[in-house]
């Protein structure tokens, strides 16, 4: 028990977070990269549909006014 109690660190740890230097360990990192890419490609998605939301809306009220006003 007691060389468990020292070895922890080491005991808890992966091949990659341990720090291996092989094949492993880079496509960790990409697919980490591809991920974030992954995510950044949603978010810019979902606020490009909110800016058109806004405008299509401000278009829709801006005819309803126009109506109204003749």
């Amino acid at each position: 028990m007691l060389p468990s109690i020292a070895l922890a660190q080491s005991l808890l740890a992966c091949s990659i977070c341990f720090g291996s230097d092989g094949n492993s360990l880079q496509a960790a990192n990409m697919a980490v990269m591809l991920l974030g890419v992954v995510l950044a490609g949603v978010f810019a998605a979902f606020i490009a549909f909110i800016v058109y939301l806004a405008r299509r809306s401000r278009q829709v009220a801006a005819e309803e006014e126009q109506q109204q006003s003749s």
